[in-house]
């Protein structure tokens, strides 16, 4: 008698366990989709994606790990906690000053 009341039990968490599941599923996936601002993401996702594609580095720099050069005053290294990476390679006459990380 107490295996049938152990079972019934059980039964009656996973009906609950099942009714959880599909409330969260019902309050994730809106009733009415709202297709505009499905539109919207995916427009801007295109855009992001253009951006990156557009932004690639040479096979000529990517082959020989040279880094592009920028102009003098520009940002030319970045500091991450207590490392230092150059961004960039300053023009002729000029150098990357750490401190300030532009070229001088």
């Amino acid at each position: 008698m107490t295996s049938l009341s152990v079972s019934g039990a059980e039964t009656s968490d996973s009906d609950q366990e099942v009714d959880v599941d599909t409330r969260a599923l019902m309050d994730f996936y809106p009733k009415t989709p709202n297709l505009t601002n499905e539109k919207q993401l995916l427009g801007a996702l295109q855009e992001v994606l253009e951006k990156l594609q557009s932004k690639r580095i040479s096979p000529w720099e990517k082959k020989f790990g040279q880094v592009p050069t920028c102009d003098v005053g520009e940002q030319c290294a970045i500091r991450k906690g207590a490392r230092i990476g150059k961004m960039c390679d300053c023009p002729r006459g000029a150098f990357c000053n750490f401190f300030l990380l532009k070229c001088l």
